[in-house]
């Protein structure tokens, strides 16, 4: 078995394992890399390295590191990186599972419904945080609320037992509360079955403070940070070249984490996170060209997280495929909250208004990990009751008929309204029990149907045919086929606005209608939206 550290100017490293009470010496080779090669038995085996660090706040003590390329690590012996061989095969990661469901085809970029997750809440089982076992046994609910990517927020190995994991400590490592690597490939294989894709969100522009990189040359894979730059952790430098071997050492750690888990996990797609604050559209670029490549052909997803909004960060060359467009919740939601302007609602439900050329393959959202839920942003602004679900329901089918991909953070669907803290705590799956989450469930899973079954909800094209500042109706166009038509007021109202003659159907509440002299003439209850198509 060989072991092997990039870590080119140390002067010395040892292989601390559990199979020895002596250390192993490893040798550097031309390329900066440590190595040494092991005879071990087959069974599990823990090991670090044993080196004198170079960062300046170690001040030269002599530290065990794990592998910053460990593939498991060993929680309850000091996060100990781990290797399991049987018949003399690196086992590590399951490199034998079976994988069944490749072939299924898999929504493209502009087709997608995604929902975003934290494992542990979503799957919570008991009193205890969720794993990939119980998230699988909930893909079911997801297939049938309509939902063809799952967004996983990061499951890389964190420090400490419950974390959101937007500190990573461990890039190669699955956190091991959520379970082992063949429990992440079934978890994988069996989203592929249901036609669903599965997105890591990814975090590329920061470490934990703890990770091993740090403790052994942090200058030379990260740097400080800059005047008035946010800082989440240790940061790493994309910028730094090493003119010595060639090589840009934080650059070539974050491509080999990305390539990793798309060739050993089958991942369909990236959400990078901060993007603004990582700052190098080179990097995305080249993570984004990568992963395609790794892909070998099916469809890889890459959109940036990228606040405040770039829309260069976004176009069909690159850097990133989409982009999380918050101008969508930032406009839409206060709105619903009837102290916005339906002017600038109107506006965010077509992305090229805010530059994105390619504005379908966006993602749109009312809520996610970062921001309060629609129920409590409602309920600030003394919204609550039949008249939040209300605004709920309309608030999805907005985000259902915008341009661009929607997305649903965990428990959006049934008006989860938990004050959004870093607490991991279960979802609110009672709320099911009642006839609002319910209903409110159901009217989620018809607009996703609507979306998979009409082609011009997913198109780039969006026309406004009509705003009453003062009543707060706005209608606007999809394609040739669909119109839709809302009332952000919260009183039922009778309108008459201009609208193209012929037969019509409404899918909302489910009738037909004939409209003749340019003229729509039809009732909305307080707070909806109806969805025309073109019959015939």
């Amino acid at each position: 078995m060989e072991f092997r550290l990039f870590a080119p100017y140390l002067e010395k490293v040892e292989l601390v394992g559990s199979w020895s009470e002596e250390p192993t010496a490893m040798y550097k080779d031309e390329s900066g890399t440590w190595r040494a090669e092991v005879d071990l038995p087959d069974g599990q085996h823990s090991y670090k390295f044993r080196l004198k660090s170079l960062s300046p706040f170690m001040e030269g003590r002599v530290v065990e590191v794990t592998d910053p390329q460990a593939r498991r690590i060993d929680p309850q012996n000091g996060e100990a990186s781990v290797i399991i061989l049987r018949d003399g095969r690196d086992l590590t990661t399951a490199p034998d599972y079976p994988w069944q469901h490749d072939p299924v085809p898999l929504p493209q970029d502009d087709e997608l419904v995604i929902y975003e997750l934290h494992v542990g809440e979503f799957a919570w089982e008991g009193d205890r945080p969720g794993t990939f076992q119980g998230l699988l046994h909930r893909l079911d609910y997801l297939r049938d609320l309509g939902v063809n990517a799952v967004e996983l927020m990061p499951i890389q190995a964190f420090p400490g037992e419950r974390s959101w994991g937007y500190l990573p400590r461990h890039f190669f490592a699955l956190e091991p509360g959520y379970g082992t690597p063949e429990d992440f490939k079934r978890l994988v294989d069996e989203c592929h079955a249901r036609g669903m894709r599965v997105i890591l969100d990814m975090v590329f522009n920061h470490s934990d403070p703890e990770a091993p990189l740090n403790h052994i040359d942090f200058y030379y894979w990260y740097r400080d940070p800059r005047g008035g730059e946010p800082s989440y952790g240790a940061k790493f430098d994309y910028e730094r070249f090493d003119d010595t071997l060639g090589v840009r050492p934080a650059f070539r750690f974050g491509l080999e984490v990305a390539a990793y888990w798309v060739q050993e996990y089958h991942i369909d797609g990236y959400r990078l996170d901060a993007t603004a604050v990582l700052d190098n559209f080179e990097f995305i670029q080249a993570v984004r060209d990568l992963c395609k490549d790794k892909a070998g052909g099916k469809p890889f997803y890459v959109v940036a997280e990228h606040l405040p909004e770039n829309p260069a960060i976004a176009t069909p060359t690159g850097p990133a495929d989409g982009a999380w467009h918050q101008a969508f919740e930032l406009q839409v939601v206060p709105a619903l909250c009837e102290i916005g302007e339906p002017a600038a609602l109107l506006e965010a439900l077509q992305p090229r208004n805010h530059g994105y050329v390619s504005p379908a393959r966006v993602v749109n959202y009312l809520e996610s990990h970062d921001e309060y839920t629609l129920m409590q942003v409602l309920a600030e602004a003394g919204i609550t009751g039949d008249k939040a679900f209300r605004k709920n329901k309309l608030g999805a089918t907005l985000l259902f008929t915008a341009v661009g991909n929607p997305m649903l953070h965990q428990g959006q669907e049934f008006g989860g309204h938990r004050p959004r803290d870093l607490e991991v705590r279960p979802l609110q799956w009672e709320l099911l029990e009642g006839d609002y989450g319910l209903h409110l469930k159901e009217h989620y899973a018809f607009l996703a149907r609507l979306r998979r079954e009409i082609p011009e909800l997913r198109s780039e094209e969006l026309e406004p045919l009509h705003l009453d500042t003062q009543a707060g109706v706005i209608a606007y166009r999809r394609g040739d086929g669909v119109i839709v038509v809302a009332n952000l007021r919260d009183t039922d109202q009778n309108l008459t606005l201009p609208f193209p003659d012929g037969a019509w159907r409404e899918l909302t509440f489910g009738y037909d209608l004939e409209v003749s002299g340019a003229q729509l003439s039809d009732s909305l209850p307080a707070s909806s939206a109806k969805i025309y198509t073109r019959r015939g």
